[in-house]
């Protein structure tokens, strides 16, 4: 089976008029901007149509689908997936995102090359059988963009510990400044919208008991006791309905905004750690509409 027969199988898409254009013209895409990487055709044909056909709906037929998808980045990954250290040290070029981020908030360069490795690490190789974390780049946006979110946290997770083990004031002003610099700026708003809308959503559709359990304890801070009295049972049962409450919350919240951005759920938790600091303020003022 050649490769652009492998990828109308993969993807489920409709072949269509022009599609061994449109796949010529993906691969040379792929090789002028890696030129380093010799690309496997039937490996990237395999990768790409896992992924072009969560576009199936969107974009109709194949030829479509190849011509709006970020291949260049895709074929990265492939190879990468397929463990060529060309694609390896390639990959590199990528991951001047870390750099760019790390300046901007401020990370002391060493804590700028250990997210660099972990990343590293997390992303191109594999570990106890499972495949390097690459694989989850579906191609929904550019590499480098998906990049930037684990990046981010990774760089806000590793200020966090070291300003736990070294309470210096230099790291105190980088996790200070992220509210104020212009590209983690956008970055929070660029998600604060689709994250406001599924809190909504997930605390409309909780029952009007969770809601109120939610309430009572978030907006009007009362005690486990003060909320079994005034449901009638004991305080365990009471605990137990409000962690019930809190995990539907989460969960309802996390997979609408999985199914809104299209990520996975580790990307998913990247974007609620970059708008965290807004999510208490947003759930009582959401949680005090609901009903009324």
């Amino acid at each position: 089976m050649g490769p652009v027969e492998l990828l109308a199988t993969a993807s489920g898409l409709p072949a269509g008029a022009g599609v061994t254009a449109a796949w010529s013209d993906a691969v040379s895409a792929a090789r002028d901007t890696w030129p380093t990487i010799k690309f496997d055709e039937h490996q990237l044909a395999q990768f790409l149509g896992d992924r072009l056909a969560d576009l199936a709906a969107a974009n109709g037929d194949l030829a479509t689908a190849l011509a709006l998808a970020p291949v260049a980045d895709l074929a990265i990954a492939t190879a990468c997936t397929a463990q060529d250290p060309n694609a390896h040290a390639a990959f590199d070029a990528v991951l001047v995102e870390v750099d760019i981020i790390g300046a901007t908030m401020r990370a002391p360069g060493d804590v700028v090359d250990d997210v660099k490795q972990v990343l590293r690490l997390q992303l191109l190789v594999p570990h106890d059988d499972k495949p390097p974390g690459i694989v989850a780049y579906r191609g929904r946006g550019p590499l480098r963009g998906w990049l930037r979110i684990i990046a981010t946290r990774e760089l806000l997770r590793h200020l966090k510990k070291r300003q736990r083990e070294e309470p210096l004031p230099s790291l105190e002003e980088s996790l200070g400044s992220i509210d104020t610099n212009p590209m983690l700026s956008q970055l929070k708003s660029e998600y604060r919208g689709e994250f406001a809308s599924a809190l909504r959503e997930a605390i409309g559709d909780l029952s009007a008991k969770d809601r109120t359990l939610l309430r009572q304890s978030i907006v009007y801070d009362l005690s486990i006791d003060a909320i079994g009295a005034a449901f009638g049972v004991h305080r365990a049962t009471a605990a137990r309905w409000l962690l019930r409450a809190r995990e539907a919350l989460v969960a309802q919240t996390r997979a609408r905004l999985a199914s809104r951005l299209s990520m996975t759920v580790t990307e998913i938790d990247s974007v609620i750690e970059l708008v965290q600091s807004r999510l208490d303020a947003s759930v009582v003022r959401y949680l005090r509409q609901a009903d009324e």
